[in-house]
């Protein structure tokens, strides 16, 4: 039986849209008949713009050849990303009726590959700890992560086969995770932010979820990078279990050492690799920067707006004030120390292996999970891809991380389509 368009990857769609088999204006129904049947359930969208969207798919199916590697391909857009013509909130009730005016650099980039925006997905409150109003499509009752939960559970719900995210913490790899699909936050100042909220400057990066890791170099050709190749040897993995291995839950424990024995008996050569000692300290290092720069961030809005803040967004902005000029210097020292140490690693290894989130979805809505498994790779700047692996004893998607050398997104992204194969 043939797939439903919506139901299709990236990839699939762009190239059956290239061989005449599929226009653009369908799949954009696909995707909106999804979204009629299901949002009031998953409440994954904060504003669509169905009319338009049309429109631009009718534009582009009166094309005789694409217009770029993403022509037709309907794009979720996390409400932090500046769109033209749609709200852009934030999250807080201080932006509700907010239109910027114009789209923001990654908007115009996607667009202009030929990505038809569809809707602004949900978002937490300025991309923070308060939860949104998304639930988990593979099971309402449980968290879908946050910041980037609309844009992670439009995807995992067929609604949209991309959508854009954001990562400050874990905002983009916990929600892959948690909701089933492929994530990518790519390495730290890989793309331009003009036109997208702050919250930590110095640790925001844009990311992606979609469907298959190949749809991430499909992605990433929009940006003009050229996909990449594995080699053809098997790659060198190294098995990071980091400090923080006892908070995971044994289930996902488990289903690390299971992808590793899967991984080897594929070829890949996979030895552990021991975070250093010192690396315990990266967590509230990520956690000093990232509460002091967002208190930078949003001081006009504290000043003028301090009631509409919710009760999680003053406790970070507390601690954040509480962050000295000395603690500050010093997190952003031991990230540059640790930059160092993981250099080491590049050399013995192609990517790392580590768990990208404790365990499954946890149940309720009120709070988004635990990013420990994603602070430290962010702060570090690095490339992160989370990979679907199974389900846990709730029958919720488990995940597993990779991770590689800052600057070596497309060689991370080839080596997932690698592990992808072999895990699947």
């Amino acid at each position: 039986m043939a797939k439903s368009p919506n139901k299709l990857s990236a990839g699939e769609a762009v190239l059956r849209m290239a061989q005449k088999r599929l226009k653009a204006r369908d799949l954009v129904e696909a995707c909106l008949a999804r979204i009629d049947l299901r949002e009031g359930q998953v409440h994954a969208w904060e504003a669509l713009d169905p009319e338009g969207a049309l429109r631009r798919a009718d534009l582009l199916d009166k094309r005789a050849r694409p217009v770029g590697p993403l022509h037709g391909i309907p794009l979720a857009v996390k409400d932090i990303i500046s769109t033209k013509t749609m709200p852009t909130t934030c999250g807080s009730p201080i932006y509700r009726d907010h239109v910027v005016g114009r789209d923001a650099a990654c908007v115009t980039q996607l667009v202009k590959a030929g990505a038809i925006v569809l809707g602004k997905a949900v978002t937490t409150e300025f991309a923070g700890a308060h939860a949104g109003k998304t639930h988990n499509p593979h099971n309402l009752r449980h968290t879908p992560a946050g910041s980037s939960s609309g844009s992670a559970a439009a995807v995992a719900d067929f609604m949209v086969p991309v959508g854009y995210g954001t990562q400050t913490a874990g905002s983009v790899i916990r929600p892959g995770a948690f909701n089933g699909v492929v994530a990518y936050k790519g390495t730290y100042g890989w793309a331009d932010m003009t036109g997208i909220k702050p919250y930590a400057p110095s640790l925001d990066t844009l990311g992606f979820f979609a469907r298959e890791a190949n749809d991430l170099a499909l992605i990433r050709a929009a940006y003009g990078h050229a996909p990449a190749d594995p080699a053809r040897r098997p790659p060198r993995i190294g098995f990071c279990r980091t400090p923080w291995w006892d908070m995971s839950e044994p289930y996902n424990q488990k289903n690390m050492l299971e992808a590793v024995r899967t991984l080897r008996a594929a070829g890949a050569r996979v030895r552990e690799w021991q975070a250093p000692d010192g690396w315990t300290g990266l967590v509230p290092a990520q956690h000093r920067i990232m509460t002091r720069e967002a208190t930078q961030s949003y001081a006009k809005e504290r000043a003028r707006f301090p009631h509409l803040f919710s009760p999680v967004m003053n406790i970070v902005m507390a601690e954040g004030d509480a962050v000295s000029r000395k603690q500050y210097a010093d997190a952003r020292k031991r990230k540059r120390l640790a930059l160092g140490q993981l250099d080491e690693a590049w050399e013995k290894f192609d990517l790392l292996l580590a768990p990208s989130a404790k365990g499954e979805a946890p149940s309720g809505l009120g709070s988004t999970g635990d990013p420990i498994f994603n602070r430290f790779w962010t702060l570090l700047g690095t490339p992160c891809i989370a990979l679907p692996f199974n389900t846990g004893p709730f029958g919720l998607p488990l995940s597993v991380q990779l991770v590689g050398p800052r600057g070596r997104d497309d060689d991370l992204i080839a080596w997932a389509r690698w592990v992808e194969q072999r895990l699947s």
